[in-house]
């Protein structure tokens, strides 16, 4: 398949955000209960809730996204900017957990009381991975149609 231009920014992104969050949730994997981890990567506060779901709802996610999910991303990325037709098919997979885990952590922030009505929280915090998520979808789908 031809790499082009918009190819390289979609993998490349999918790239930045997975090591990104990867990176964090290793962080939360290794040290889960450290006050960084629930400052930096967990957010919120396990005490506007019941600590053992605040902790068992954030550690999932703090090993299913660099095991399961940051894996495929990466494939994915590498095999599109391959050319191949195998990495649009892994980084369309991948796109699905941008958005779908969106879902979760709208609800929750929202019922916990942890969302900001912010820029940085509608923008970075939760905003950017479902429209990436959505993005990536839509354009492996489209390539992979061709």
């Amino acid at each position: 398949m031809e790499v082009t231009g918009v190819t390289w920014v979609v993998a490349v992104a999918g790239l930045v955000l997975i090591v990104l969050l990867g990176s964090l949730q290793l962080v939360a994997v290794v040290r889960p209960r450290a006050a960084w981890t629930i400052d930096n990567v967990y957010g919120g506060n396990p005490e506007a809730t019941d600590p053992k779901a605040y902790f068992a709802f954030n550690q999932a996610s703090a090993w299913a996204d660099p095991f399961l999910w940051a894996p495929l991303q990466v494939a994915g990325s590498i095999g599109m900017l391959a050319g191949q037709r195998w990495g649009f098919l892994l980084a369309l997979a991948a796109s699905v957990p941008f958005w779908y885990t969106a879902v979760f952590f709208y609800i929750w922030d929202r019922d916990l009381g942890f969302r900001e009505n912010t820029l940085m929280y509608w923008v970075v915090i939760w905003g950017m991975w479902p429209v990436f998520g959505v993005v990536e979808g839509v354009y492996c789908f489209v390539r992979l149609l061709e």
